[in-house]
């Protein structure tokens, strides 16, 4: 492994790429905080339940989901069930079972106009065609394995 750090314009680079993400995923999550009162996490949990498990699906799967570790969603969960978000259900003594509510859904649902209008307006209505295109290709090639 290489110990040569950093080149200025390397610096630059990664300083570009990583504030791009962050401003565009700060603004969508105060906008959807701001009009329902779901977090960023909260919204990102609740619409993979949601789309990806059909309302329900293990605790253990929507943490790969999700990229964090046991301990991250368990509190993340815990906050959750607390407001009536989330239930969390034993499917057997090994398995966790993560359940959307009526009140997660519609929390969600609230919400998804929200998410829709400030991706458009944060992220797509500031880009032209070519731009979207090459943030899609650059977003496949880094989402490949080495």
């Amino acid at each position: 492994m290489s110990t040569k750090l950093l080149s200025p314009h390397e610096l630059r680079v990664w300083h570009a790429f990583k504030l791009m993400g962050e401003d565009v995923m700060v603004r969508v999550g105060r906008d959807i905080s701001d009009a329902t009162g779901l977090s960023g996490p909260d919204f990102g949990v609740l619409s993979r339940l949601a789309d990806l498990g059909k309302g329900e699906m293990r605790q253990q799967r929507l943490a790969e989901m999700m990229g964090w570790d046991k301990s991250r969603l368990s509190h993340q969960l815990t906050r959750m069930q607390e407001r009536e978000l989330i239930e969390r259900r034993e499917a057997d003594k090994r398995v966790v079972l993560v359940v959307l509510t009526k009140h997660g859904q519609k929390k969600l649902d609230a919400a998804r106009p929200v998410h829709a209008e400030s991706v458009r307006r944060n992220l797509l209505s500031r880009l032209n065609a070519e731009q979207i295109e090459t943030i899609v290709r650059v977003s496949n090639i880094l989402g490949e394995d080495e």
